[in-house]
């Protein structure tokens, strides 16, 4: 299943790890366009298109000053990666037909500045199947090829910081764009492995038992199903 080699994963993960930090910065710097810049450039090297729709979206939204003079440039270097109607819609801001609001229907959920409209397509505001599916499996690829390089005793501290960067990463993701099957796929397949679940898996998981599913048609694969093995119940083999 995890056939992606290590290094081709790392840097995967590296762009969306770059790829936040720039969406936090805006939050802040929401004019910057140098960081803007950034975020887009980043999202270009993921497979997934929501994101750099969402950074797109936040450009023209914060530097909209700017569009007239720079949108054009932008759109011909991601005009492969984008459907025809979203890239018409942000045609029609280069052009001055039309603006960027604070709430668009050209807003994804990764969009930070810009709120998604009600008339936006639903699966746009809620991480779809296939896209919870890509983020488990990556995220479980990476956290056994670092256990692997853990058991093995290469500089323990720094693969052990890295371990907690990438589940602190991937609680964030769950959390904000509500992926419930992404957690416990992870969680399942980390089980089998007797993965030491600290408190952070704990409170991840509490989370998700007290909600009910979003998507009623949402399910997960058959082996989730299955009564999930507690934390308590995995023998540690991670390095504490």
């Amino acid at each position: 299943m995890y056939s992606v080699t290590t290094p081709s994963r790392k840097t995967h993960l590296k762009h969306w790890l770059h790829y936040r930090l720039n969406s936090r910065r805006i939050l802040s710097q929401p004019s910057n366009i140098d960081l803007h810049t950034s975020r887009i450039v980043t999202a270009l090297e993921l497979d997934e298109v929501e994101p750099l729709q969402g950074a797109l979206t936040d450009m023209f939204y914060g530097c909209w000053y700017d569009v007239p003079f720079f949108g054009q440039r932008i759109l011909q270097q991601v005009e492969h990666k984008l459907n025809a109607k979203t890239l018409a819609g942000f045609q029609r801001c280069v052009d001055s037909v039309d603006y960027m609001f604070s709430v668009s229907e050209l807003a994804t959920r990764w969009s930070v500045l810009v709120m998604p409209s009600m008339h936006a397509y639903q699966h746009q505001l809620r991480i779809s199947i296939d896209d919870s599916r890509a983020v488990a499996h990556q995220t479980i690829a990476i956290l056994l090829d670092l256990l692997e390089e853990l058991d093995e005793g290469v500089d323990e501290d720094d693969i052990q910081a890295e371990i907690e960067a990438v589940e602190q990463e991937f609680f964030t993701h769950c959390v904000t764009c509500d992926d419930r099957m992404a957690f416990f796929i992870v969680w399942w397949e980390l089980a089998k492995k007797k993965w030491a679940f600290h408190e952070g898996w704990r409170v991840c998981r509490q989370r998700f038992e007290k909600q009910p599913l979003i998507n009623e048609q949402m399910q997960l694969p058959s082996s989730d199903h299955q009564v999930l093995p507690s934390a308590e119940s995995s023998d540690s083999v991670q390095a504490q």
